[in-house]
């Protein structure tokens, strides 16, 4: 009887390391469980706000390149209107309206 019994106890520790070895394996997949989705979550927000940045860079691009547009246009009819206004003045500068005309018309067929 006192193999049966020594047999016995070293089941039952067995039985109860492995059991202790579940509990501590479920408190830590417990633990972790909060993390591994918070992890999804930032992933797909990651995700989310890459595509609207480059939304946001695409229509930022088209934006810039409209200005710089503006501001073209805007250079040569100031210098349009400053060649007509120096002819108004004196009469004298027809080369300067002949070129501010000319710079207009590229302008105007570029555009």
């Amino acid at each position: 009887m006192d193999d049966f019994s020594t047999i016995a106890v070293v089941v039952a520790f067995i039985l109860s390391v492995f059991n202790l070895w579940d509990k501590i394996d479920a408190r830590i997949k417990q633990a972790k469980a909060p993390m591994s989705g918070l992890e999804s979550r930032v992933k797909i927000l990651e995700e989310l706000i890459g595509k609207r940045f480059s939304e946001y860079d695409d229509h930022f691009s088209k934006d810039l390149r409209r200005i710089e547009s503006i501001e073209e246009g805007n250079k040569v009819m100031q210098k349009a209107m400053l060649a007509l206004l120096k002819h108004a003045i004196d009469g004298n500068n027809v080369e300067d309206l002949r070129r501010a005309s000319k710079d207009l018309q590229d302008y105007l067929i570029d555009k």
